[in-house]
C-alpha cells in the first residue's frame, strides 16, 4: 500500500502544526487560470505525508493575516523539502455541498476542500518535492514509518525541548594571594 506525498507551500505547514488548520485547498495553473485540484479517489481515508515546500504562498499568508488576524512568521523552523507530519485525508468537499464554507470554518478559502484528521508531527525527513500530490518514493517509506512510530508512541515529541542533563557545577577557583587581577602573577 502506498502513501501519498503532498507538498505545502509555506506558511501552510506552520498553519497545520501551530494553528490547527485542517482544511487545505490546492490549485494548478491551466492556461494561466487557477484550477482546483482533486486528490486521487484511492487516497481518501488514507494517510498522507505532508511536506514543507520551498515556495512561499503570498496570498495564503495574506489570507491568514487579514481574515484570521494571525501574525504569520517568516520562518517556521522546518527544513524545506522535508516531510513534517502525517495525516489522514478524511474527506473532500466542495463549496456547493459543505455548509462549513459559509462561516463555520475559518480556514475555508477555495472551492474544493481537502479535510485532514489525525495530524501527527514527525521528525522532519528530507526528500524530493512532490508536484503537488504523488506517491512517496519507496526509498523513503521505511524511514517515514519509523519516524511515524516514534512520534505515535510518544518517543519523539516535538513539543518538548529536550535538554541535556545539567553538568556537575565546577568548583569556583580560589583566588591566590599576590596573583593579581587576572591571575597572571603580577
Amino acid at each position: 500500500m502506498s502513501i501519498y506525498l503532498l507538498t505545502l507551500p509555506r506558511p501552510w505547514p506552520w498553519a497545520v502544526l501551530e494553528r490547527g488548520c485542517r482544511v487545505l485547498f490546492f490549485t494548478s495553473r491551466d492556461e494561466g487560470r487557477p484550477q482546483a485540484l482533486r486528490p486521487p479517489v484511492e487516497a481518501l481515508g488514507r494517510y498522507v505525508a505532508l511536506q514543507t515546500g520551498s515556495a512561499w504562498d503570498v496570498e495564503g499568508a495574506a489570507f491568514m493575516e487579514r481574515r484570521l488576524g494571525l501574525y504569520v512568521p517568516a520562518e517556521d523552523g522546518l527544513p524545506a523539502r522535508s516531510i513534517f507530519a502525517v495525516a489522514r485525508l478524511t474527506e473532500v468537499t466542495t463549496i456547493c455541498n459543505d455548509s462549513r464554507a459559509f462561516g463555520g470554518e475559518p480556514w475555508w478559502r477555495g472551492t474544493i476542500g481537502w479535510w485532514f484528521d489525525e495530524v501527527l508531527a514527525v521528525e522532519p525527513l528530507e526528500c524530493p518535492e512532490a508536484t503537488p500530490f504523488s506517491p512517496l518514493a519507496e526509498d523513503y517509506r521505511p524511514e517515514l514509518r519509523e519516524r511515524f512510530a516514534l512520534a505515535r508512541d510518544g518517543i519523539w515529541r516535538p513539543e518538548q525541548v529536550r535538554r541535556a542533563a545539567p553538568a556537575e557545577p565546577r568548583p569556583e577557583p580560589q583566588p591566590q594571594s599576590g596573583s593579581g587581577q587576572f591571575g597572571l602573577g603580577f
